[in-house]
């Protein structure tokens, strides 16, 4: 099952050389949501929250899962019976919801048609739609055609379908994060699919370090960043993507265009205080391009990373929140 693996690609890298295992640090690793995961956080009794970590993995696909087709999206967007929205669903809606607002539309949770369309959905046919097809798509595509009262899910058309893929590892992640809060972890670090959120120190007693990888060269790191209370998000558009008639199409969709993102821009990555927030900004710069999210970044008092070519090589922009945590950027 790969529940969230039509996703923007993510690429942030957890680096196990500056992390030795001790008697105070337990780590769980395994495979969830379409990709890996790694949580590495200080226990002094040895309590071991794997059982409660896969129970959490479980209750985020149930609720948001294309995959999956019990899930509640997935009743949801069949048109189908399905009770009250549960609270996760809830919580990643408002969010999305805000930024959809503050980002004026570039991030849109209704953009599955057209993801589908391009051949980025479950059914992998890649092919250029006519405007026809995608000018009868658009209208589907509009955040503000979607609302939750009183526990039920209204949409204008009930052609609308939701898509959550964008958000919900970056909502896991905080999840995980809130229930080791809860239970009194002081130090951690949690990483899913490459989306990151850390707390504290790690076993050497330093900040936690987080590479990004180079869209030239996945074994070389771009940039480490330092992180400690913050969350780290990256959207990129250099895995996925299809040639056809030697034009080149990225999975990433602009809402208001119903294409591809045409820009030079390879990925942008986010530091935000919760992860779910900076996984939805970092979608929603992709798809702006540099000069877009510079505007909206200085606006909403957001920092990020965005590494993009020029003259065929690698060049990279960090405002000065994200320059204050790099420790290196090649």
């Amino acid at each position: 099952m790969f529940p969230f693996a039509s996703k923007i690609t993510i690429f942030l890298v957890w680096l196990p050389l500056f992390y030795f295992q001790s008697e105070d640090y337990k780590t769980l690793q395994g495979k969830a949501q379409g990709s890996t995961y790694r949580i590495v956080y200080e226990t002094k009794n040895g309590v071991d929250f794997s059982k409660s970590v896969d129970s959490l993995f479980n209750l985020v696909d149930q609720s948001m899962s294309l995959w999956v087709n019990t899930s509640l999206i997935s009743k949801i967007n069949a048109n189908q019976s399905y009770g009250l929205v549960d609270e996760h669903f809830m919580k990643v809606f408002q969010t999305s919801e805000a930024i959809s607002r503050k980002t004026k539309g570039f991030f849109d949770v209704s953009v599955g048609p057209l993801v589908k369309a391009w051949g980025f959905g479950k059914n992998k046919n890649r092919l250029v739609p006519n405007m026809e097809t995608l000018d009868s798509l658009k209208k589907l595509v509009n955040y503000k055609n979607i609302k939750i009262k009183e526990g039920k899910v209204e949409k204008k058309y009930p052609e609308i379908q939701l898509d959550f893929n964008a958000i919900a590892q970056g909502y896991t992640v905080d999840l995980i994060s809130e229930f080791l809060v809860q239970n009194e972890v002081e130090n951690f670090l949690v990483e899913v699919g490459g989306e990151v959120r850390a707390k504290g120190k790690n076993n050497k007693r330093e900040t936690w370090k987080v590479g990004i990888e180079n869209p030239n060269n996945e074994n070389n790191l771009q940039a480490i960043v330092s992180l400690d209370n913050k969350s780290l998000a990256t959207s990129g558009s250099y895995r996925k993507f299809f040639i056809k008639d030697g034009q080149k199409y990225s999975h990433a969709i602009d809402p208001h265009l119903g294409k591809p993102v045409a820009h030079n821009v390879l990925s942008m990555t986010v530091l935000a205080n919760t992860c779910a927030e900076a996984d939805g900004f970092a979608t929603a710069f992709l798809v702006m391009g540099l000069e877009k999210a510079k505007y909206f970044a200085k606006k909403q008092k957001i920092d990020f990373l965005a590494i993009y070519e020029q003259n065929s090589q690698i060049s990279t922009f960090a405002t000065a929140g994200m320059k204050s945590v790099i420790l290196e950027n090649k």
